[in-house]
């Protein structure tokens, strides 16, 4: 970035020269703002603001004058991956360049501003503080953000997709032990297809898309959904204490999802059948335990549909990986 380019010119240029009175440090320090419109800074050896400015800075504050004495870190929120990185360069006293931080303005709207900073010296190769630039990356940030929900949830429910289930449900199971049982619930509607067939894919579209909003009702804030594709959803469920309580849910489910929709001027009933396996109980491999909320949820439908089953271990066990 042009923010990073210029801190290792100014880290050179530091490295090789010193700036011989305080009126010239100052013009210096002020002729940033040509190179960072958004905000620049300088601290001293303690991290304390001696400086700052820029066009974004002035919106930010009533007045950047007002940052002087602050502590640097009292100032810029990070997370904490990025809070890491720029405490490992000021340890080694290195520049360090788009780390993100978020800032809010005086009518509290949010800006994700990318930090560089360099190191300054004095004539005698001691570290004299650090002097900085940061640049408006909102509309990167938010853009990156919405490509990042469109590649990981359905465009139709908006549950999370076959991808991002794949993904999250390994964590989930990392640390199934030390939070309790995990509970799967996978979920299939009965008789989508005759819906699909005798009111056309839009209906069919309209219902999948309400089934997902009835989920996303029923789950806890600790739970999350999923749509694996067609008619099929999977249900995950955190900190179970025990089976009992993932087939109480089930049961809520299948009752919710069997009340009437109303698409257009009519009203279409649907039913589901659902399959629930725990882990680390019945398994403790992301595939294996999907592979037992689907065998519980084939035996639902074996049973006439529209009811819930929990898996049984001694029922077709050698399908399950070693």
């Amino acid at each position: 970035t042009i923010a990073a380019v210029f801190c290792g010119l100014w880290s050179r240029y530091h490295r090789t020269a010193f700036l011989e009175t305080k009126d010239e440090h100052q013009t210096a320090v002020a002729s940033l703002a040509d190179f960072a419109t958004d905000m620049f800074w300088e601290t001293d050896t303690h991290g304390f603001v001696i400086g700052a400015g820029g066009r974004l800075m002035e919106g930010l504050v009533s007045h950047p004058r007002e940052l002087i004495g602050q502590h640097y870190l009292s100032i810029v929120h990070l997370e904490e991956r990025e809070m890491k990185r720029m405490q490992a360069a000021l340890n080694a006293q290195e520049p360090y360049s788009d780390i993100q931080s978020i800032f809010r303005d005086r009518d509290d709207r949010i800006f994700y501003i990318s930090l560089s900073a360099t190191p300054t010296f004095d004539k005698d190769g001691l570290i004299t503080g650090y002097l900085g630039v940061g640049t408006n990356v909102t509309d990167r940030v938010i853009s990156a953000r919405k490509l990042k929900h469109m590649a990981e949830h359905d465009m139709l429910t908006g549950l999370a997709n076959r991808y991002r289930f794949s993904d999250q449900i390994k964590d989930d199971l990392r640390t199934a032990d030390t939070t309790g049982c995990l509970s799967l619930l996978a979920l299939d509607l009965d008789g989508f297809k005759a819906i699909n067939d005798e009111l056309g894919h839009q209906a069919g579209d309209a219902l999948l898309n309400l089934v997902g909003k009835r989920l996303r009702s029923l789950v806890r804030s600790n739970d999350w959904a999923a749509r694996m594709g067609g008619d099929e959803f999977v249900v995950v469920s955190r900190g179970v204490k025990n089976p009992m309580e993932a087939c109480l849910l089930a049961a809520r489910l299948s009752a919710k999802l069997s009340q009437p929709y109303r698409i257009g001027g009519a009203l279409v009933e649907v039913t589901a059948s659902i399959g629930i396996a725990c882990a680390p109980m019945h398994a403790s491999d992301a595939d294996d335990v999907m592979k037992c909320a689907d065998l519980a949820m084939y035996q639902a439908k074996a049973d006439g549909r529209n009811c819930y089953r929990l898996f049984e271990p001694s029922t077709q066990t050698d399908t399950l990986s070693p």
